[in-house]
C-alpha cells in the first residue's frame, strides 16, 4: 500500500513481451495491493497515450526493449529512444512515478545492447536527480520460463525448440550461466514495487537462483 493506504497503480512497458506478460499476470494475483494500468506498445508512437499512461502510474516497470537485431546500432538507438520518450512524457505531464528499469548483466560488456542498458540507466538517473524522484535499476541474470521465444528470449527456449523439432542444438560457448526462473523474477519485481524506498537512485543485481553449464542444460533437455 502507498502512504494513503490506496492501491499502488503499476504500469509495465513491454507488457506484451515474455517478461511483461508474466509480470502482468503475476501482479494480477496481488489485487489487494496492486492496480494494474494497461500498456500497449503503440503508446510509444502516440504522445497523448503515453502521457496518459505515465500520469496514471505510481510505479512504471520499464521492460520494453529490443534484444536482438542484425544491426547492433538499431538495438542501441531503439532502446535509448524508448527511454527518452518515457522521460519526455513524464516531464510533459509533471509526473514523477517510481521507475524500475530492467537492465542486464550485459551492461559491463563491450556491445551496443549492453551500452544501451547502461546509457538508458544514466538517462533515468539524471531525470530522477533533476525531479527528486525515484529510479531503481535491476541488473537481471539470464531469465527462462514458459512462452519464451526461441532465438530471442533465452538459449533454453532455443534448445527446447530445437530438441522438440529433432534438430541438434549447437553449443557455441560451454560456459556456466547464472539463471533465474521467470516466476522468481516476477516475485523480485513485486517486492521492489511495494518497497518504501529511502534513496532516489538505486541499482543492484537480482540474485540468480541457479547456475549451470550450457552443456548440462542441453543434457537435461535431451533426457
Amino acid at each position: 500500500m502507498d502512504r494513503m493506504g490506496q492501491l499502488i497503480t503499476v504500469g509495465i512497458t513491454g507488457q506484451g513481451g515474455f517478461m511483461g506478460t508474466h509480470l502482468y499476470n503475476f501482479l494480477g494475483t496481488k489485487s489487494e495491493k496492486i492496480n494494474r494500468i494497461n500498456f500497449q506498445d503503440n503508446y510509444f508512437e502516440n504522445e497523448v497515450d503515453l502521457q496518459n499512461f505515465v500520469k496514471s502510474c505510481d510505479v512504471i516497470v520499464h521492460l520494453a526493449a529490443m534484444n536482438r537485431h542484425e544491426d547492433e546500432q538499431v538495438i542501441y538507438n531503439t532502446n535509448i529512444d524508448l527511454v527518452k520518450k518515457l522521460i519526455n512524457a513524464c516531464e510533459a505531464t509533471n509526473s514523477t512515478p517510481k521507475i524500475i528499469f530492467s537492465s542486464s548483466t550485459q551492461e559491463e560488456k563491450d556491445n551496443l545492447y549492453g551500452k544501451s542498458k547502461r546509457d538508458g540507466r544514466k538517462y533515468f538517473e539524471a531525470w530522477a536527480i533533476k525531479n527528486s524522484c525515484r529510479v531503481l535499476s535491476l541488473i537481471i541474470p539470464n531469465v527462462f520460463g514458459p512462452f519464451g521465444k526461441p532465438f530471442y528470449n533465452s538459449f533454453i527456449a532455443t534448445f527446447s525448440h530445437q530438441v522438440i523439432q529433432g534438430k541438434k542444438p549447437k553449443i557455441i560457448n560451454d560456459s556456466k550461466v547464472n539463471l533465474i526462473y521467470i516466476n522468481e523474477l516476477s516475485d523480485a519485481f513485486y517486492n521492489e514495487i511495494i518497497k518504501k524506498d529511502l534513496n532516489n537512485i538505486q541499482s543492484y543485481v537480482i540474485s540468480h537462483t541457479s547456475s549451470r553449464k550450457v552443456s548440462e542444460i542441453l543434457g537435461l533437455l535431451k533426457y
